[in-house]
């Protein structure tokens, strides 16, 4: 196995290039769109950046720009329509219908990008394989096979194999930025641990050092090692909802409980509402304060009343609400962005010394535990 890793990352370092910014030109047409306006943005990993605007006519339209590598791109149009692709520096064609812009990576629209045809060739072995776990399984059902040991050991064997399909894909194309794109996706998504991570950064680290992808993967893990490794966080800085500016460096206080908690519809909001006032009666004259984080997302939208319109949820105040409220939207607080969805309740001293990490929801373990800490301080 070290064998096959050391040849995967030869080839992976050999086919890497020096980073320099190259020309990249991406023409094309929107079937159904006329005369509008379309943007062209940025996916890093860790934020979306605008890179440029254009008007279509009749659909038709035309970005250039430089990039030093390929990257994701989103195509938008509207203000919810939008798609992904994967931009290299080179000449590209899209030709799609706007009703394709589904807010996913389009598949078979874009011609002339190495970085899209390597994304579309992972989605086909993926597919090849999977079928093959099927008819493994399928197989594994069969009477004659269940009777039969060498037959069954020999397709759990061959079914074991195939699991492996996606590792063997990632170190073997671990120079290009689809790779640590597709796995910081299974990060965020709870289908890679952070020591699967770790190990993918050692091979990641020498195929594409200076990749946007890998560099916010080694940010990512540098942080959440600071969490569970040193015990600390780095400054937290963002706007209480009365306007004022909190950062934790500043804070005159010495302990301080953060409830960091992901806003969706309002009456799944109400438990920590409920929760947050619990918390905040027993601290009262505890010498801590309770600042909430609400990870709120551009996506979380109610309905305006009598109508079929939808608006952006945000938090509002109310005169029960005596603890500190912070809105991250969209991440805008940049700590919260390196944890998991789950919720994060962190006490810790002025200097950023985790004392307690809670990530279940139970408020009475909360409060049994912050009654040990107040006691040691």
């Amino acid at each position: 196995m070290k064998k096959y890793l050391t040849l995967l990352l030869l080839v992976s370092v050999l086919s890497t290039v020096n980073a320099q910014e190259k020309e990249f030109s991406l023409k094309g047409m929107i079937g159904g769109l006329q005369n509008e306006k379309l943007f062209l943005y940025q996916e890093t990993g860790e934020e979306v950046i605008l890179l440029d605007s254009t008007m279509t006519s009749n659909g038709e339209f035309s970005f250039t720009g430089k990039a030093d590598h390929a990257f994701v791109a989103q195509l938008r149009f509207a203000k919810y329509k939008r798609a992904k692709l994967f931009l290299s520096p080179s000449q590209m064609n899209l030709l799609v219908h706007k009703d394709k812009f589904e807010r996913k990576i389009l598949i078979g629209k874009l011609t002339g990008s190495e970085a899209q045809d390597r994304y579309e060739d992972y989605l086909e072995k993926q597919e090849i394989n999977t079928q093959k776990k099927l008819k493994i399984v399928d197989a594994l059902e069969l009477p004659e096979v269940l009777a039969d040991t060498i037959k069954k050991k020999t397709l759990l064997d061959d079914y074991k194999k195939l699991n492996k399909f996606k590792q063997k894909y990632f170190y073997q194309y671990a120079s290009s930025p689809v790779v640590p794109y597709l796995i910081y996706q299974d990060y965020f998504g709870a289908k890679t641990s952070l020591e699967d991570l770790k190990k993918y950064l050692e091979i990641l680290n020498k195929a594409n050092p200076n990749g946007i992808y890998v560099k916010n993967l080694n940010k990512r893990v540098a942080v959440l090692d600071g969490i569970s490794e040193r015990g600390e966080v780095p400054n937290i800085n963002g706007t209480t909802l009365t306007g004022e500016s909190f950062s934790l460096k500043k804070s005159k206080q010495n302990l301080h409980l953060f409830y960091i908690w992901r806003a969706w519809t309002p009456d799944k909001n109400d438990r920590h509402y409920k929760a947050l006032e619990e918390i905040q009666s027993k601290l009262e004259n505890k010498r801590i304060d309770l600042v909430s984080i609400i990870r709120n997302s551009s996506y979380n939208m109610v309905r305006i009343p009598g109508t079929n319109k939808g608006e952006l949820w945000h938090p509002t105040l109310n005169d029960n609400q005596k603890y500190i409220q912070i809105e991250s939207i969209d991440k805008s607080v940049d700590f919260v962005k390196y944890l998991d969805r789950n919720i994060n309740i962190l006490l810790v001293d002025r200097n950023g010394k985790i004392l307690y990490h809670q990530k279940i929801f139970d408020t009475n373990l909360l409060l049994s535990e912050i009654t040990k800490q107040l006691s040691k301080h």
